[in-house]
């Protein structure tokens, strides 16, 4: 009784659709949790195993790797981060400028880890354009997030 209660009260007077939508974020912030432990678990045995092999750790393939895997995880949390904060306002989906905002970090992830001396210039010309595109796109979303929001009175304006 005490756990039915636990999770049927924040459903309570939401449409059936935003009750499927609670649910199915639960589910994903679970299955998300279990990649970011899973994950974090891989990363301490890789650099366990890298700090034992000695001089060897600072080769620039095995840091790049290591470094991407700290990566990967960051990325994971903050995507975490972000189902809950949708959750916690009752935003329902995630805002697209959240996505964006991810996206352009696994732009910027794939960036720092790219071996620029055997890449060819169409990949960096299509990852700079995407890099860009995905830049105007927040761009674009942010200033109509800001038109959208009403103005602060002018006793509370930043100085």
């Amino acid at each position: 009784m005490f756990l039915r209660g636990r999770f049927t009260k924040p459903l309570d007077g939401r449409t059936f659709y935003d009750q499927f939508e609670m649910i199915v974020s639960a589910i994903v912030i679970f299955l998300i949790s279990t990649v970011i432990v899973y994950t974090t678990i891989l990363a301490g045995i890789k650099l366990a195993q890298d700090f034992l092999s000695g001089i060897t750790f600072m080769d620039a393939g095995l840091f790049k790797d290591t470094f991407g895997m700290i990566l990967t995880i960051l990325i994971l949390l903050e995507f975490n981060h972000s189902i809950i904060s949708a959750l916690r306002q009752r935003a329902g989906a995630m805002q697209v400028s959240i996505i964006v905002l991810i996206s352009i970090t696994v732009i910027a992830r794939k960036l720092i880890l790219l071996d620029y001396t055997s890449v060819s210039l169409e990949t960096l010309l299509g990852l700079g354009g995407l890099a860009l595109a995905l830049g105007a796109l927040y761009w674009l979303i942010t200033s109509v997030e800001r038109r959208r929001r009403p103005p602060l009175p002018k006793d509370r304006v930043p100085s």
